[in-house]
């Protein structure tokens, strides 16, 4: 029983997967076979009828075919013998015989179709009607399964890769999305730096030239600041116009020295800390801006950096990492900040640490503070503070494209830790 089963199972699999146009002529052929044998039926039936209307009469009729009609011949002689009923009857037979296989195929045609919608396209076309109903709702989470390899299950695999496709389509332009909102995030963001510092310096131009209190040398120094700011903003601008996406920017490295970078650091340093109301200082101990601590404050941590020593670095991505950080510490330190750098020639990495003596990281801000538009605790207002909750995101992206990475810690005395890496080799 269960190999008759399997049988009648895959001649059920085989009718089921025949195309649309030979199921139609299947269900045509075996609705004209119906029809040729329950015409034969009738037309036997008729005949026996007209020879039991006659049978007393001692006639016998037979089938004679004019022009596609059938006559029951062989009745004439008797037919002033019999009564009114009986010809009518005759007369009856004789029409119904020939009319039916008229009807019958009109019949057979008709329900051939209706078990054709029923067997092969009424649960197909319902499966699609619905799944148009739900897009129209912009309800893309449904299936639509139609287990057949006719046109109909083709048309089914069809409309559900579509459907994939829309969803793919969706969460590409939700990504982009929101990568574009990351990059206008990112724009505002790195533009507040350099134009402080220039508002900066041109306060400081203004108050002091007409006094003549700013020397040749320093107005020199300071409108060389300016200009560098000013093409910073220029090639950033020119940046964020070429990628659509802040995942597609890609490192443009330089020869550098510790040395180098330690000079734009004081620079940035001094710029983004103008009102000199918090100590920022090297590692070593020695300060770059601000006001001077007690003595006995300073670490006498020596720095590990061979400053001679040349490296590849995208000294402008370095730069904006430098700024988030240093921005962040100032933001939250209530004295003083400490910027470390340090060179392994081994490894060919450059480490950049900055650490605060402000109130640190909590244990929710250790785990999502390099998450996008994270503002921390207690940030619910901070756009309007200027804080737009992505700067440690930008620089571990940033990080990232350069071979390395960011981390955030408290630091053993206190305050807020962090520690970015990037490899320096040349690709």
């Amino acid at each position: 029983m269960d190999w008759i089963d399997e049988k009648i199972g895959q001649i059920r699999k085989w009718i089921r997967d025949l195309s649309v146009k030979w199921a139609l002529a299947a269900y045509l052929l075996l609705a004209f076979f119906a029809v040729f044998v329950c015409s034969w039926v009738i037309e036997q039936l008729c005949i026996s009828r007209c020879n039991e209307i006659l049978y007393p009469y001692g006639v016998n009729v037979y089938r004679e075919r004019i022009f596609g009609n059938i006559y029951y011949a062989g009745a004439e002689a008797v037919m002033y013998l019999l009564s009114v009923r009986e010809r009518a009857e005759l007369q009856f037979l004789q029409i119904f015989s020939n009319a039916a296989p008229w009807i019958l195929t009109g019949c057979g045609a008709v329900w051939a179709a209706l078990i054709f919608y029923r067997k092969r396209l009424k649960r197909p076309c319902e499966i699609l009607k619905r799944g148009v109903a739900e897009m129209g709702r912009k309800n893309l989470d449904f299936v639509i399964a139609y287990d057949s390899r006719d046109e109909m299950g083709e048309l089914c695999r069809t409309f559900e890769q579509m459907r994939k496709e829309v969803i793919a389509d969706r969460e590409d332009l939700w990504r982009r999305i929101e990568d574009q909102k990351e990059i206008n995030a990112a724009f505002a963001h790195d533009m507040r730096t350099p134009l402080t510092v220039l508002r900066g310096y041109t306060e400081l131009l203004y108050r002091y030239a007409p006094e003549g209190r700013i020397s040749e040398e320093k107005l020199l120094s300071t409108l060389k600041l300016m200009s560098e700011n000013l093409k910073r903003l220029e090639e950033y601008t020119k940046t964020m116009r070429q990628i659509r996406s802040f995942e597609e920017l890609e490192p443009q490295k330089g020869k550098t020295t510790v040395e180098q970078l330690r000079l734009r650091i004081t620079e940035i340093a001094e710029a983004l800390n103008a009102v000199g109301d918090i100590q920022i200082r090297w590692g070593d101990g020695k300060a770059l801006s601000g006001k001077r601590l007690p003595e006995g404050q300073a670490s006498d941590t020596a720095s590990p950096c061979g400053d001679q020593e040349s490296f590849w670095l995208d000294e402008s991505l370095f730069l904006e990492v430098l700024e988030n950080l240093l921005s962040n510490a100032l933001r939250y330190a209530e004295n003083q900040a400490e910027i470390s750098l340090d060179y392994e020639e081994e490894s060919r990495m450059l480490f950049l640490y900055v650490h605060d003596d402000g109130p640190g990281f909590d244990k929710r801000e250790l785990k999502s503070a390099a998450e996008p538009y994270f503002r921390g605790t207690g940030q619910t207002s901070g756009e309007e503070e200027g804080h737009f909750g992505i700067g440690l995101h930008i620089c571990r992206v940033a990080a990232g494209k350069h071979g390395g990475g960011l981390s955030v810690a408290n630091g053993m005395d206190g305050g807020a830790f962090v520690s970015v890496s990037f490899f320096c080799g040349k690709s």
